[in-house]
């Protein structure tokens, strides 16, 4: 140990009262005993340090054990007389002041420091700073214990990297399972809305065809009743014909001739009609319900939107109108199947958040907009002037399972499932736009030669 460290270990150590020396022993059995203390201390790797916390050496460095110096890369005799918070631990002048007062304070003070060494590396440093009196009660310095713990910090960080992958596998696995069992329910439902539609259909046919048949026949017969009215008229009343006539008259009176030849084709009209709409909601449904394949082909987007509102009609006829503005869009590579449902899910929520917050169809409006947008994509916008979603549940919204509606109204997957159709299967986009009280966007974009990321898995 250097002659120069020793006297000032012996001078510190005096001035912290560390050894009393009343008797005043010579100074040879005084360096004995500080060479002893310094070599008890050069032995452990804990690293220690006493610092001045008085007078105008105040932060300044009296002492420090072989720990520190190694650690720190400086020769021992160049770590005497450098400011120790603000040289060595090269805190912010704030954080200095704060440290001190806390020590002066007579308060314990522990921290966590990335510090630099000389050469300019870095590790992690725990430390615990220690007020120290002297003989007299009144603070003198500050004693400083640490050890590096820049493996353990690494730990740490990789027991939580692992802790994170292993929470991020179990919600993706959670995601899979919510949507593998919702694709289960979704392709049982779209069997049957297709077989039902089937059947739906061949009943439909026959009364469309029927009345058909029926409004043909009737205007045969109005020509052929319309012709024997005039012969009738024609004949001269002294015919012996008067009975007849009044006859005619009394039955054409009594069925109310004149009202039923300007109702009935009006009826058979809204017959035709009602069976025209009725098989253009099979139609939907069996273009919705339809499975489809897992290849990815060509479709319309436009057509798509509207089938999905024709099936999706009675979730807003009641509390919404709707207004569309389709732009004139190129066929989409997709998988239509899967688009149906994520257009289903934004239909129903808008619907939904529209009728909670209190508005019915002369003032809820859900808008659908769609127009090509830049870098090859087609953009889908579904808009509603519901009760908004609050900020705090802006970034849980896609999370599986969440839902603030009310039970048995919402599983909290429709949301979760739209992303990852838009996002992981057809590698477009998904973002939202809500203020409370005055309604909520989403906007989709879709990539209008299908995902990248398959063509390149190919």
């Amino acid at each position: 140990m250097p002659d120069h460290q020793t006297a000032q270990l012996a001078t510190s150590m005096t001035e912290l009262k560390i050894q009393d020396s009343p008797d005043q022993k010579d100074a040879a059995l005084l360096r004995a005993q500080v060479e002893l203390y310094d070599r008890a201390l050069n032995a452990t790797s804990t690293q220690f340090a006493i610092v001045m916390l008085t007078g105008p050496d105040l932060d300044k460095v009296v002492y420090c054990n072989r720990a520190v110096a190694e650690h720190y890369g400086y020769p021992a005799a160049e770590m005497l007389g450098m400011k120790f918070l603000a040289e060595i631990l090269r805190l912010e002048h704030a954080r200095c002041l704060e440290v001190i007062e806390g020590l002066q304070a007579g308060r314990e003070v522990s921290m966590e420091n990335e510090v630099a060494r000389k050469d300019g590396s870095t590790f992690w440093i725990g430390l615990t700073l220690r007020p120290l009196t002297g003989m007299d009660g009144q603070l003198t310095h500050f004693l400083s214990i640490g050890a590096d713990i820049t493996r353990r910090r690494e730990e740490a960080i990789k027991k939580q990297e692992l802790q994170n992958r292993l929470i991020a596998e179990m919600k993706e696995r959670e995601r899979m399972a919510a949507e593998l069992n919702l694709a289960q329910k979704l392709e049982s439902v779209g069997r049957l809305a297709a077989g039902l539609a089937h059947e739906i259909n061949t009943p439909i046919q026959y009364v469309g065809d029927s009345v058909y048949f029926m409004r043909d026949a009737y205007q045969d017969i109005k020509r052929y009743l319309d012709a024997a009215r005039q012969f009738l008229d024609s004949l001269p009343i002294d015919t012996g014909n008067a009975e007849q006539r009044t006859a005619l008259d009394g039955i054409a009176t009594s069925i109310d001739y004149e009202f039923l030849q300007a109702e009935i084709p009006k009826v058979i009209e809204r017959i035709g009609e009602g069976a025209d709409r009725v098989a253009g909601i099979v139609r939907a449904m069996k273009e919705f319900a339809h499975p489809g394949g897992q290849e990815h082909v060509a479709s319309d987007i436009n057509h798509a939107l509207q089938t999905t509102l024709v099936v999706a009609t009675n979730e807003y006829k009641y509390v919404a109108a709707i207004h569309t503005h389709f732009g004139e869009l190129p066929w989409v590579v997709c998988d239509i199947g899967e688009l149906n449902q994520v257009f289903l899910n934004l239909i129903v929520n808008a619907a939904h958040a529209i009728h909670d917050s209190g508005k019915d169809v002369s003032s809820g409006e859900i808008h659908i907009h769609t127009e090509v947008a830049a870098d090859d994509m087609v953009k889908v916008c579904v808009r509603d002037n519901g009760c908004g979603i609050p900020a705090q549940h802006l970034d849980k919204i896609y999370d599986p399972f969440f839902t603030t509606k009310e039970v048995g109204r919402g599983t909290g997957q429709g949301l979760a499932i739209t992303r990852s159709i838009i996002m992981d299967k057809h590698g477009g986009r998904v973002s939202v736009n809500s203020i409370v009280g005055s309604g909520t966007e989403f906007t989709l974009w879709l990539p209008i030669n299908g995902n990248p990321r398959k063509k390149d898995e190919q």
